[in-house]
């Protein structure tokens, strides 16, 4: 097997199990597919892909920012956890007041928008990117290389995408309207464990730095004997 034929593949696989590992994307696709069908769960998962391809094609190219400046880490913790709990309060909102489940795939723009936010505020995925961009390059892939593995990973999550949106807005047809508010219910404590945990995250990274910041300032000014 050729080595940019071995790269398609791995591309096409790690695209598949990144996209299908249970998370916030996944969570509010369910959610938002069940109410209005195919369009609207693959308009998350595509806006998700957009934010994941950015910070990849940023790992691949040595350029992100965020693996040297620990504020950037930091701030999209915050921001991703605060923006969690607000999806998370929609869906239990949802769940106690019975929300009307729509034919149409009205407000896509929303939908799409919310995956990009997941997408770039997620920290998992800045993770995954700095570790995976490290391997491949130490791989010794060429520029050609690096570039069919970007493709092949994003065909790989397109696949994902198309699946389980189709799945889900072929479930949605035998689906009576308690299983509407189960599905909210859970997906709302979902997004907020989610939230807290970025917000958690966040808070532990800002009480280490600052923890180092104060040692060192301490240790300056710290009287020497003789």
């Amino acid at each position: 097997m050729s080595s940019t034929l071995q790269l398609a593949l791995t591309g096409v696989t790690l695209g598949l199990a990144y996209s299908a590992a249970p998370g916030v994307v996944n969570t509010e696709a369910t959610r938002r597919g069940s109410a209005r069908g195919f369009g609207a769960a693959f308009a998350v998962e595509a806006g998700a892909l957009i934010g994941d391809m950015l910070w990849a094609v940023l790992a691949l190219a040595g350029v992100s920012l965020t693996a040297r400046f620990w504020p950037i880490q930091v701030t999209l913790s915050l921001i991703g956890g605060l923006f969690l709990l607000r999806m998370a309060w929609l869906a239990l909102h949802d769940a106690i007041h019975r929300r009307r489940v729509t034919a149409g795939p009205a407000s896509g723009r929303g939908d799409f928008a919310t995956g990009v936010v997941f997408g770039l505020a997620n920290p998992v995925g800045l993770a995954f990117w700095s570790g995976l961009g490290g391997g491949v390059v130490a791989s010794g892939a060429t520029t050609l290389g690096i570039l069919i593995f970007l493709v092949a990973f994003f065909l790989g999550a397109v696949l994902w995408s198309a699946g389980f949106g189709s799945l889900v807005g072929w479930g949605r047809r035998w689906a009576r309207p308690v299983v509407f508010q189960l599905l909210d219910a859970v997906c709302g404590l979902a997004l907020g464990y989610f939230g807290f945990s970025l917000l958690w995250a966040g808070a532990q990274e800002i009480n280490r730095r600052l923890g180092w910041l104060r040692i060192g300032v301490a240790a300056r000014y710290m009287p020497t004997s003789g």
